[in-house]
C-alpha cells in the first residue's frame, strides 16, 4: 500500500490492520513518533492525517488516506514551525519523549482554533 508521510511517498508492504505508529517506526524509521502507551491516552504518538491529530497507536495504516505529518516533517531547525519555536523559546520542560507528541496535539489545536481559551 501506499502511504506519504512528511511529503515523500513510500510503497510499504504491511497488513492494513497494522498501526500506523509501527509502519512509522519500524517500516520507515521515522523515530520522533513515540509509543507510549499502546491505547491513545498520552499522546506521544500523536501525528496529524491532512492536519487534524490522531493517535498512530490507534490507527491502523489501512484507514490513512491522506497524508501523515510527524514531528519530522512539522519543521526543521532552520524554519521550526511556530509552535517549536515558541517551545524552545519558552524552554517548555518537558521529558524528549512525550513532547513531540504534545507539540503535534497542540500545532492541531492552533490550526484549528488560532485563539483558545482555557474554557
Amino acid at each position: 500500500m501506499k502511504i506519504t508521510v512528511d511529503g515523500v511517498q513510500y510503497d510499504v508492504d504491511v497488513e492494513a490492520d497494522m498501526p500506523l505508529l509501527w509502519v512509522l517506526r519500524d517500516e520507515l524509521h521515522v523515530k520522533g513518533v513515540k509509543y507510549g502507551c499502546g491505547v491513545g491516552a498520552c499522546g506521544a504518538c500523536t501525528v496529524h492525517i491532512d492536519g487534524v491529530a490522531l493517535r498512530s497507536c490507534q490507527t491502523p495504516v489501512g484507514d490513512v488516506n491522506g497524508s501523515v505529518t510527524t514531528i519530522n516533517g512539522l519543521g526543521t531547525p532552520d524554519a521550526m514551525h511556530a509552535v517549536q519555536a515558541a517551545w524552545a523559546e519558552h524552554q517548555v520542560a518537558q521529558c524528549g519523549y512525550c513532547q513531540s507528541g504534545q507539540i503535534m496535539q497542540a500545532a492541531s489545536l492552533l490550526s484549528e482554533n488560532p485563539e483558545p481559551t482555557d474554557a
